[in-house]
């Protein structure tokens, strides 16, 4: 909203009537709470700071902050805890995860969050794909390349032992490194099965996902692999769990768990249809937050929402993002803060790296630029800067790559 000055104002107030002034309880309430940080306040921790207050007070008090947007709430009954609306700082969020996890509040699955913030504002979403002027066509020999990409970077994620070089011996030439588990080996070889299936297909549509899915955990009846977690049954590939309760390790973070109520396939119905009303980016952002908050299935889910991100960049003719370079920390910071504090901004912030590190990799840089060398990234955190604020990159190679 633009600033206006008092000079502007249409009514200006009488001289003689005081500021507007905020209410002194709503006051220390919300100092407390921003003193918290991403942990948070119960209302049972604010009363003990408030001795003077009764729990129906404190309760208007906090209503009227969520009303008026200054406080956020998450979790319900006894796991209710209040956060400052405000974005909370990096600081504060590594704070919070430095506490072990049994030490953190319970974080039970919020209805609310499955909303269509995606964290990513449609200005830079659609500047990110406006530095793709030197990506090539997206085709079969693009697709090659990209599989490979998606493969190991992916793969990562899941704690793969297998290197770049690994995944493009195994990919193009058959050969599986004879000293890693063949667990990593089968993880890339679904990896590409499920590229080269939704590069077929890249319809966003609940059978496609699940068939996604059902690539992505297929442990092709080997014994080898029998133990891996990347792995599912044949019964629980692709189809959203119903009678499965999910325990994530290492997390307070609690998926729902409705059996019998059809929930999880309904809601992941839900994020499938409102992510195709977002832009392409945007709804690569959702996907890779609300699908893994859902738990839709038994396992696999962040795989899934990490393929099923590229659906319609793909089927809109925009790069797709391969996860190549991205910080695995980082990453699984962002899905963690999203578990448990609601906050997608950080995920969308690894986004927006992993995403310009894809369109530079896959990108045909020209001869000479190649030839005198670059280092990629300084141009990452030039793009970067351009997609956070709008300014031309001052860098004549990072210029190269905008429409």
């Amino acid at each position: 909203m633009p600033h206006t000055s008092p000079d502007a104002l249409p009514h200006p107030l009488p001289e003689s009537q005081p500021p507007t002034l905020v209410e002194p309880l709503s006051e220390r309430i919300l100092s407390l709470v921003q003193a918290a940080g991403a942990v948070g306040m119960a209302p049972e921790g604010l009363l003990v700071q408030l001795p003077d207050t009764s729990r129906s007070t404190l309760n208007r008090r906090l209503a009227g902050l969520v009303s008026q947007g200054s406080l956020r709430v998450l979790g319900a009954g006894r796991a209710t805890r209040y956060l400052a609306a405000s974005p909370l700082s990096r600081a504060q969020v590594d704070a919070y995860f430095s506490l072990h996890w049994q030490s953190r509040p319970v974080a039970r699955f919020d209805e609310s969050l499955l909303g269509t913030e995606p964290g990513l504002s449609l200005v830079q979403a659609q500047r990110l794909t406006r530095i793709q002027a030197l990506v090539p066509k997206l085709d079969a020999q693009f697709l090659a390349s990209f599989v490979v990409d998606l493969s190991w970077g992916s793969s990562v994620l899941e704690g793969s032992t297998y290197s770049m070089l690994d995944t493009e011996a195994l990919l193009l030439y058959g050969q599986r490194h004879p000293d890693k588990p063949t667990a990593d080996a089968v993880l890339a070889l679904n990896h590409r099965q499920a590229a080269q299936a939704l590069w077929a297909d890249s319809a966003l549509t609940l059978d496609n996902v699940c068939r996604w899915h059902a690539l992505l955990t297929s442990d092709h009846g080997l014994q080898d692999v029998a133990d891996s977690d990347h792995f599912l049954p044949e019964h629980q590939r692709g189809k959203p769990r119903e009678y499965e309760d999910v325990n994530l390790g290492g997390s307070a973070y609690l998926p729902p768990f409705r059996p019998g109520t059809g929930f999880i396939a309904k809601s992941l119905g839900r994020i499938i249809e409102q992510a195709n009303a977002l832009h392409p980016v945007q709804a690569a952002v959702y996907l890779m937050s609300r699908l893994p908050y859902l738990q839709a299935f038994a396992n696999g889910n962040k795989r899934t929402s990490r393929l099923a991100a590229n659906a319609l960049l793909v089927s809109q003719g925009y790069a797709p993002i391969s996860f190549a370079d991205m910080d695995k920390a980082s990453y699984i910071r962002g899905i963690a803060a999203f578990y448990e504090l609601g906050l997608v901004d950080v995920l969308a912030q690894v986004f927006v790296q992993g995403y310009i590190h894809s369109i530079v990799r896959s990108s045909v840089v020209p001869v000479a630029m190649r030839g005198t060398g670059f280092k990629v990234g300084p141009l990452v955190q030039a793009l970067a800067h351009h997609v956070q604020t709008g300014q031309r990159p001052a860098d004549a190679l990072a210029s190269l790559f905008l429409r």
